[in-house]
Formats: C-alpha cells, sequence, structure tokens
C-alpha cells in the first residue's frame, strides 16, 4: 500500500521478497527516462510535495487554497508500508518523502521530450496521431484487473511476471500546438507472447492468454501530460504484424480516439521465421495514407542500458489533431482529500459525488512510476473492495473506503462526466 494511517504505526520491518521486486521493477521504469535526461536540470530546486497538489487542483483554485491543502495533508512523522512498490519508508512533516528512484524517474519524466518543453515550441513540427480502429479486442468490464495500471507485466500482487521481453513505452499526450494536456485517460491493451488476447466474452479472461499477463492498462496524466507504461513486447497472431492499441479520452470527452503503434522492424515469430504479415502490408499501417502519420506509428525500441534481458524501450507522444474543452466540476468543489482512518485499518474519502458523474481514486496521483493506479475500493467500511470505479446514482456526499495508504499525504480522486468511457467497448 502507498501510505498509512497516522495512529497504525508499526515498528521496523524487512521488505518481503515481494516489495524487493516492486522496488526493482520501479527501478526499471525510472531508468527508462533517466537515460533520456537533459543535461543542467537543477535536481535541487523541484518541490514534488507542492507540485503534487499544483497538478491536480483545478486551475480556478486560489494559492491559498493549495496551500491550505498542503498544510492539511502534512502529517507527523510515521512509517507507511508500501503493497505495490515500495518498502517500510518515512514521512516528514516539513516535506513529503519521495524514494530515489521515484524522485528521480519525476524529474527525468519533466526531461523527456524536451524539445516540446515549451507551449507551442516547434508546434509546426508535430505530427497529428491517426486514427484507426479500436479492433475486436478491447477488454470486457469483466475483463480488465481490478488493481488497474500501468504494469502489465506483473498482474496484481502475483510473483511470476509476464511471459516475453520485457518493454517501456513512455511520452506525453499533447495538442496539436504542443501543449501538454492534463487528465487525459490513455488505454493500453495488446496481446501477450503468444498472440493471445485477455479479451473474453464468456469468462473473466482469455484462458488461452498468458495467466500472468495483465493485457490491459490505463494511465491520467498530469499537467506535463506523461505517462508510462511497462508491457512486454506484443505477440504475433495471423493477418497482423506485431503491435500495439492505444486509447485516448481527451478531458470532457465522452468517447475514446483509438489509435496504433508498431515496431519498426522486420518481424519474425517466436521460431526465428520472418513473419507473413509485415508493416509494408499489414491491413492497419499500409493503409494510413499520410507517410508521415504512418512513420510516427512505428517505434524504435532500443534496448534498456545496463541490462541483460534484452529489456526494450521507446518513446511515443500521441498528438491530438482536435479540440476539446476541460471540464469544471460542479460547484467547485475539490476532488484532492484526505483519508479518515476508520476501523479494520481502511481510509474513508468522502466527496461531493453528483448523478451520472463516474469516480476512481488514486493515492499516487503524479508520478509515472509503477506505483500508479487506480484503487480498489469499496462503498462501506466492511465492504468487499470489489471496484476501481463507480457511477453515482445520486447527489450529495459519496463515502469510499480503501485499503491503500496515500503515498503522497492525500488523495486524488478522478472523474468522469456523465456519458463519458468508463471503460468499456
Amino acid at each position: 500500500m502507498k501510505s498509512s494511517s497516522a495512529r497504525d504505526l508499526v515498528g521496523p520491518k524487512l521488505p518481503s521478497i515481494n516489495s524487493r521486486k516492486r522496488v526493482a521493477k520501479a527501478d526499471k521504469l525510472a531508468e527508462f527516462c533517466l537515460k533520456r535526461s537533459v543535461a543542467g536540470v537543477n535536481r535541487s530546486k523541484r518541490r514534488p510535495d507542492l507540485q503534487s497538489l499544483n497538478n491536480f487542483c483545478a486551475p480556478e483554485h486560489s494559492a491559498l487554497t493549495r496551500r491550505r491543502l498542503f498544510d492539511g495533508v502534512n502529517q507527523p512523522v510515521r512509517q507507511i508500508k508500501h503493497r505495490k512498490t515500495s518498502v517500510v519508508m518515512k514521512h516528514h512533516p516539513h516535506s513529503f518523502h519521495v524514494p530515489v528512484d521515484r524522485r528521480r524517474f519525476f524529474k527525468s519524466m519533466a526531461a523527456v521530450s524536451a524539445g516540446f518543453a515549451l507551449p507551442g515550441f516547434l508546434a509546426e513540427a508535430l505530427t497529428v496521431s491517426p486514427t484507426v480502429t479500436q479492433g475486436p479486442y478491447y477488454p470486457l468490464a469483466k475483463n480488465i484487473p481490478l488493481d488497474k495500471d500501468n504494469d502489465l507485466v506483473q498482474l496484481n500482487d502475483q510473483l511470476t511476471l509476464a511471459a516475453g521481453v520485457v518493454t517501456y513505452v513512455g511520452g506525453r499526450v499533447l495538442d496539436n500546438s504542443g501543449n501538454p494536456i492534463r487528465g487525459a485517460l490513455v488505454e493500453l491493451w495488446h496481446a501477450d507472447r503468444e498472440g493471445d488476447y485477455l479479451y473474453s466474452t464468456s469468462a473473466t479472461r482469455n484462458a488461452a492468454c498468458d495467466v500472468n499477463f495483465a493485457g490491459f492498462g490505463q494511465f491520467l496524466t498530469g499537467s506535463d501530460g506523461r505517462f508510462g507504461f511497462r508491457t512486454i513486447k506484443a505477440g504475433l497472431y495471423r493477418g497482423r504484424t506485431r503491435h500495439l492499441h492505444w486509447g485516448i479520452t481527451l478531458p470532457g470527452e465522452l468517447k475514446r480516439t483509438t489509435t496504433q503503434t508498431g515496431w519498426n522492424e522486420v518481424a519474425y515469430d517466436l521460431n526465428g521465421i520472418q513473419w507473413d504479415t509485415q508493416n509494408s502490408n499489414d491491413n492497419i499501417f499500409s493503409t494510413v495514407a499520410n507517410a508521415s502519420q504512418r512513420a510516427s506509428m512505428l517505434l524504435d525500441f532500443t534496448p534498456v542500458p545496463a541490462t541483460t534481458t534484452g529489456e526494450q524501450e521507446a518513446t511515443w507522444d500521441y498528438v491530438a489533431g482536435r479540440t476539446f474543452t476541460e471540464p469544471t466540476y460542479p460547484n467547485g468543489g475539490s476532488l484532492v482529500v484526505g483519508g479518515v482512518p476508520v476501523d479494520g485499518g481502511r481510509f474513508k474519502l468522502t466527496i461531493p459525488a453528483y448523478v451520472g458523474y463516474s469516480y476512481e481514486v488514486y493515492a499516487n496521483p503524479t508520478l509515472a512510476d509503477l506505483g500508479w493506479r487506480a484503487l480498489p475500493f469499496a462503498l462501506s467500511a466492511t465492504g468487499v473492495l470489489d471496484r476501481n470505479i463507480h457511477t453515482s446514482a445520486a447527489e450529495g456526499a459519496l463515502d469510499i473506503y480503501v485499503e491503500d495508504p496515500a503515498e503522497k499525504g492525500f488523495y486524488y480522486v478522478g472523474y468522469r462526466v456523465p456519458g463519458a468511457n468508463i471503460g468499456t467497448p
């Protein structure tokens, strides 16, 4: 879990094997962006604590409101235990403690695609990402893992990882002027190493799909527009070359816009035999008429430095060729909230809910590392943690109960407007 109850203090505890594996995988994703860091970044001036609030506070919130939120979520020194990504660590009242791997990752993410760091800079050089078919294998709601995150290699808390070449893909969601888009929902799904999807109409998941492969992931961008995923090299199946499916829902949009990316290489099957369908005759890539758009879909994956397992990485920016209007939450309610400890080790979040709005909870909302995820939650203190999104049927205070403490001392409750994409085909 990602942060703590101030009253549930426990003595020092050695990290489990499970915890150490999660630290290691967070390091891998950190390395992915560190190599793209720009010389001269002043690491001493970063304020990850207040900046995190700034990223997810609504623009209309005053500086005083942000400072009050910041003051309200700083807690006395306490120990917290992370389930997904880290080990027992301490928070201090003067600032939020961010483990070294996350801090380095966060700062290095700020330097990725540095050429477009200024709004509109070289906008004329941007290529709008083409829209292509979603395909038939977007997972059903029952197929999507409850532990919904940006790591497709490790499913829930299982120790066994998905089979295949570990692959990192990260970048930004930009408008066509090069400005980063905050609050964009990025969804990723693709076939496992053998070419099987998670999708199934008759079961919770496709029995042929690797049982350790999540098959689906999502990310909600912060103010810098960044996202990051760890997955495996997609498998091949008859009629298609190797590819990844992406769904992008901009703030206020009701439906996702879909695109695909592939590998800029010759495709070979698991036996080393050249595959019949290549990028040149694939029925998706070959039909994109604009040469620049087609080239932007085919990514150059390179070896991750200092690894011996063949891990690969690539950077890809999604450029939206459409306008959007970021919605304003009714009555200006704040969705940056603190969790109140309740009996049973859970935390209670109370938010102002409105009919038809759908809500997700994030304990680590701004760090594009493997700790990012939409938390499972219940609607009662003793209820089953059986959902990671909830659509309100009534207006008024909505109580949500989570088991994961907030890594940064506060939770961010993401919302989707009535009728918007909530993870269904």
